[in-house]
């Protein structure tokens, strides 16, 4: 099982590099008859990746999202799957070039600095093991969120120049990249409210009766989810607009891999729970 599993952490980034290619290359026109075989491979890269958590998880016995990298790699996953879900709803696939090739890149990170062996400070228990899951359902959302902004940005700005590219006519308009910027907002805001239901439960399961509001890591939860809110629900806040949300969801991903770096400093950063 060894061996199946390093075979395919070392396979994961080749293919999610494959189906950016694809991607890339029918947004700019050169592979528009290769939507199947965008599908088969985008398929099968989730396919390994999938199989690669349920090895994890049973060589380990225990949850495969342990530590740091194995996160990073639980992220991409969830990420790409966010990201299908809302170019489904949209019925465009345009910004699939992007997407996936920052999800290879971070996968490329994962397989290369990701341990296999058994993280024998994992909690075990089913709360912790859903905060967890919610904290990756919001970084993820976060960074499919994040992209968008940035591309509706790079997109507003061409037009503002009169830059009208042949890539232009592949790539969701502006109106499009909003509503999928904010559809993967609304995916970790959802998460974030699970998160912070079962973090006041594991609070309970500690003994603590009451919440500490003024902890860092509750107030800072607060805010990211008050954030992630505000960038879900930006069409109905007044004088919020496509513009500020797109530049809140940028800021949000630029935070997310600021804090990617802190793990690299000796000062612990995050209270295990």
């Amino acid at each position: 099982m060894s061996t199946a599993l390093q075979l395919l952490q070392v396979a994961l980034p080749t293919l999610y590099v494959l189906a950016a290619a694809l991607h890339g290359a029918a947004v700019t026109g050169h592979a528009t008859r290769s939507a199947q075989l965008r599908r088969v491979v985008l398929t099968t890269t989730l396919g390994a990746h999938a199989t690669w958590f349920v090895l994890l998880g049973w060589q380990q016995g225990q949850s495969p999202i342990t530590g740091l990298w194995p996160t990073v790699s639980a992220v991409v996953f969830s990420a790409v799957g966010f990201w299908i879900l809302v170019a489904r709803e949209e019925r465009h696939v345009g910004s699939g070039g992007v997407v996936l090739s920052v999800a290879a890149v971070f996968q490329l990170l994962a397989s290369g600095f990701g341990p296999i062996e058994p993280d024998a400070r994992a909690a075990q228990s089913t709360l912790s093991l859903v905060h967890v899951l919610t904290s990756v359902v919001a970084a993820a959302g976060l960074t499919v969120s994040g992209l968008h902004g940035a591309l509706w940005l790079l997109m507003y700005r061409e037009l503002r120049l009169h830059r009208f590219g042949a890539v232009f006519g592949h790539l969701p308009d502006l109106e499009t990249c909003a509503r999928m910027m904010r559809r993967a907002a609304l995916f970790g805001f959802l998460g974030l409210t699970i998160g912070l239901n079962v973090g006041i439960a594991l609070a309970h399961e500690k003994g603590d009766l009451r919440v500490d509001y003024g902890n860092p890591e509750v107030l800072g939860s607060l805010l990211v989810w008050l954030y992630f809110g505000a960038i879900a629900f930006s069409a109905r806040i007044p004088g919020f607009g496509s513009r500020r949300a797109a530049i809140a969801a940028c800021a949000g991903l630029v935070a997310l891999a600021l804090s990617l770096l802190l793990v690299f400093s000796p000062i612990p950063f995050h209270r295990s729970l």
